[in-house]
């Protein structure tokens, strides 16, 4: 978060301490109160007009993330990527894609039945561009206040990754409130249809 707040506009916590254990596990987050009330809990009484306001704020934040750039693929300050969804999976930094790539797969093709185990793996490229992801732009994740969004919260996954995943993990959200997906195309739009589809499919194997 210290690192969006310095390179960023995006509204976050400011963070004044973390608390970790021997292995560096985070323990505790001391950070300061954000106002507003989470998407998933204000989007029942909001206006058309102020679900699109929230959705233009989210497009400038998601371009402003997206605009940095990264040479690896891992959290900031070289940090593990994480993976699945139930069940996370850390590993690397890893310096090119591929390498993400091969981790991804033995994490989870390994229990993919055999008939689509290649086609699988065709799937996902090896140029994708590398850039700063939040990795889950969930609407409990998201304060609103005045027809704005006043925070984005939960950063815990972010870092630099494929330019398809920050889609790939808003997409699996687009239940979570009614319409939701719509307003999701005008800020992340729709775009990396293989690799969403693929990564849809091979998600319920790492459950």
């Amino acid at each position: 978060m210290r690192f969006i707040a310095e390179h960023t506009s995006i509204p976050v916590p400011e963070v004044h301490k973390i608390e970790t254990d021997q292995d560096g596990k985070v323990l505790e987050i001391y950070m300061d109160y954000m106002p507003g009330t989470p998407l998933d809990e204000a989007w029942s009484t909001m206006t058309e007009v102020e679900k699109r306001s929230v959705a233009e704020d989210l497009l400038k934040y998601v371009r402003e993330m997206r605009s940095l750039k990264g040479n690896y693929i891992g959290a900031a300050g070289r940090g593990q990527a994480v993976i699945g969804q139930h069940v996370f999976h850390g590993g690397g930094p890893f310096d090119t894609e591929r390498e993400f790539n091969q981790f991804m797969f033995s994490k989870i093709i390994s229990k993919v039945p055999d008939a689509f185990k290649c086609h699988a793996a065709r799937v996902f490229k090896e140029n994708h561009e590398i850039v700063f992801t939040h990795s889950d732009l969930a609407p409990r994740n998201i304060l609103v206040k005045d027809g704005h969004v006043s925070g984005i919260l939960d950063w815990e996954h972010s870092g630099w990754y494929p330019e398809y995943w920050e889609y790939e993990r808003a997409y699996r959200h687009f239940n979570d409130v009614p319409g939701w997906l719509d307003y999701v195309d005008l800020f992340l739009p729709w775009k990396y249809s293989e690799e969403i589809v693929a990564m849809s499919y091979l998600s319920k194997y790492s459950r």
